[in-house]
C-alpha cells in the first residue's frame, strides 16, 4: 500500500510540475521534434537514393545487333552462349521479323516512312539481343564475351546503355546529404540534451521550496528525482507522437510527387517506412529516452549534491 501511495504521489507531483512549466516543456519538445525530423529526413533520403540507383541499374543493358539475313542457328547459338554465362541475368532475342513489326508500330502514324518501307524488296532489319547482367560490374566481361568467333562474324554493331555517371552522381549526392544529415542530427541531439538539462534546472528552481520541504520530511533522492525524470520521458513521448504525425504528412505529400521522377515507379519512400516502421520507432524511442533520461538525471543529481 505504501508503494502505491508513493507511486501515486510521484506521478501527481510530475504532472503538476509539467503543467506549471508548460511553456518551457513546449520549447523543449520543439527541439526534440527537430532532432527526430533530422533523423527521419536522413533515413528518407537514403531510401529514395537507393531506389533511384536501383532504377538506373535496371535501365542498363547491352544490345547486340546482327546483320540482316543471319541464320536462326547462329542467333540461337549466340543467345544460348550469352545466357549460359553466370554474369548474365537475362537475354531477350528479337528476330528480324519482330524488329520490322516493332518499327511499323512505332511509325504507324507516318505514312511516308511506311510507304518507303514497302518499296524495299526485303526486310532491312536484323535480329538483336538485349542482355542484362546480374551486376553493373559484369558488363565489361559480357562485352568481351561477344568476341566469340562462333557468332561474332554476324554481329553488325553493339550498344552499351551505360548509366554509370548518373549512378555515381546519385551516390555522391546521397553521401553528401548523409554527411550533412549526420552532422545536423548530432547537433540537434546535443542541443536536445542541453535544453532538457536546462529545462529540468528551471523546473527545479521553480519548485525549490517544495523540494526543500520534501527533503526536510525525509523524502529520498529517488522520490525527488523520479517526477522530473517522468517529465522528461513525457517530453520524449510527445516528441515521438508529433514527429510521427509530421512524417506521415510529409510522406503523403512528397511520395506522389517524387514518383513522377521515377516514371510512375515506387520511389521507395513510403514502402521503406511501412516495412521498417517498427524498427525505426523502436530505435528512435530508445535513443530519445536515453538522451532525456540522462539529461534529467544529471540535472537533478547536480542539485541533490548541494
Amino acid at each position: 500500500m505504501l508503494i502505491l501511495t508513493s507511486t501515486a504521489r510521484i506521478f501527481t507531483f510530475a504532472w503538476k510540475n509539467f503543467v506549471r512549466n508548460a511553456w518551457i516543456w513546449l520549447a523543449t519538445v520543439v527541439v526534440l521534434v527537430l532532432a527526430l525530423l533530422s533523423v527521419n529526413t536522413l533515413v528518407g533520403v537514403n531510401a529514395v537514393a537507393s531506389s533511384a540507383i536501383g532504377v538506373l541499374e535496371d535501365k542498363i543493358d547491352l544490345s547486340v545487333y546482327f546483320k540482316p539475313g543471319t541464320p536462326a542457328a547462329v542467333l540461337d547459338q549466340a543467345r544460348s552462349y550469352m545466357a549460359s554465362l553466370p554474369q548474365t541475368s537475362n537475354v531477350d532475342l528479337m528476330t528480324s521479323d519482330q524488329a520490322l513489326e516493332a518499327f511499323k508500330q512505332r511509325h504507324a502514324q507516318d505514312p511516308n516512312i511506311l510507304g518507303a518501307l514497302d518499296q524495299l524488296d526485303q526486310n532491312p532489319f536484323g535480329a538483336s539481343l538485349v542482355i542484362k547482367a546480374r551486376s553493373t560490374d559484369d558488363y565489361p566481361f559480357l562485352i568481351q564475351a561477344l568476341n566469340n568467333p562462333q557468332f561474332n562474324f554476324a554481329v553488325e554493331s553493339q550498344t552499351y546503355d551505360d548509366h554509370a555517371a548518373a549512378i555515381d552522381r546519385v551516390r555522391q549526392i546521397a553521401a553528401s546529404i548523409r554527411y550533412f544529415g549526420t552532422a545536423l542530427t548530432a547537433i540537434f541531439i546535443l542541443f536536445s540534451a542541453l535544453i532538457v538539462y536546462n529545462a529540468i534546472r528551471v523546473a527545479i528552481y521553480t519548485m525549490r521550496e517544495e523540494i526543500g520541504i520534501m527533503r526536510l520530511v525525509g523524502a529520498s533522492n529517488a522520490f525527488v528525482r523520479l517526477p522530473l525524470i517522468l517529465d522528461a520521458l513525457l517530453l520524449a513521448f510527445f516528441a515521438l507522437c508529433i514527429t510521427a504525425g509530421i512524417i506521415a504528412g510529409m510522406i503523403a505529400f512528397f511520395d506522389p510527387r517524387i514518383r513522377t521522377f521515377f516514371d510512375g515507379a515506387d520511389p521507395g519512400l513510403q514502402s521503406y517506412y511501412l516495412v521498417h516502421y517498427s524498427q525505426l520507432l523502436l530505435f528512435q524511442a530508445a535513443a530519445m529516452v536515453a538522451v532525456v533520461t540522462l539529461a534529467a538525471w544529471a540535472a537533478v543529481g547536480r542539485y541533490l549534491k548541494r
